[in-house]
């Protein structure tokens, strides 16, 4: 007949209870993984939007200031030349 020691199967069931639970921990580290991965997606995609926002609106910024910059310049080369030309 075959004899089982006591201590052996606490052994054996304590390592078992462990075993279930650190893939109990394992999985729900996953799904947290998961989720935070699915956020910073999202989170991506809307950074792309505004920096395209961003960029299209300092475009438009800089096409409105050419005019003005072209007088500025016109005022300091009459200002350095003292109003003289040549």
């Amino acid at each position: 007949m075959l004899q089982i020691d006591t201590a052996v199967v606490g052994v054996v069931v304590t390592v078992l209870i462990a075993l279930i639970g650190l893939a109990a921990w394992v999985g729900g580290l996953a799904q947290k993984v998961k989720g935070v991965r699915a956020d910073n997606i999202e989170e991506k995609e809307e950074r792309k939007e505004v920096i395209a926002q961003i960029r299209a609106e300092f475009k438009s910024y800089q096409i409105d200031n050419k005019g003005d910059h072209g007088k500025i310049f016109d005022k300091l080369d009459k200002i350095i030349s003292n109003g003289n030309k040549g």
